[in-house]
């Protein structure tokens, strides 16, 4: 059946990156929003899915780490969207130093590696404990940690 709706699994894969969902995780920038909250807004992105459609977000982290294997087809596609994602957060923390929302004195290199990592992790171990993993709860307390480390004063 799903191979006569979508005919192969690069098309699978293609309408999966399509989905409205996936579409919401990294949308244009906001321009009322700061930098900072810009930064951190797949972690309310996520939460948001979630909320809707834990399968779907379950299913969006089981692909991703499939993308591991350089041979895996997902690769290509999630080293895109991993891309685009990088740079909004890169984005998000270059324009909360101009409006004063993350602190100046940041590496901004290091900042986007700790972003990303933390949000992997989270998911990571969201997929493997889900039993004993309240993902919504850990997002909420990593993005207020993300502030508190990367925010200015007038944001923490």
């Amino acid at each position: 059946m799903v191979h006569a709706r979508y005919g192969s699994k690069a098309a699978i894969l293609d309408a999966f990156f399509l989905h409205e969902y996936v579409q919401r995780l990294t949308p244009a920038s906001e321009p009322e929003a700061s930098g900072l909250d810009e930064a951190l807004a797949p972690f309310e992105r996520i939460q948001e899915v979630h909320a809707e459609a834990p399968e779907f977000v379950r299913a969006m982290f089981a692909m991703a780490f499939e993308a591991v294997k350089s041979t895996s087809p997902v690769r290509p596609l999630l080293t895109t969207w991993l891309t685009r994602g990088v740079e909004l957060v890169e984005a998000g923390l270059r324009k909360g130093i101009v409006d004063g929302s993350v602190r100046p004195d940041i590496d901004i290199d290091r900042a986007v590696n700790d972003i990303s990592a933390v949000f992997f992790g989270v998911a990571y171990q969201w997929i493997v404990l889900a039993d004993r993993y309240d993902l919504a709860q850990e997002l909420t307390y990593l993005r207020a940690r993300l502030v508190n480390e990367y925010g200015t004063e007038s944001t923490a």
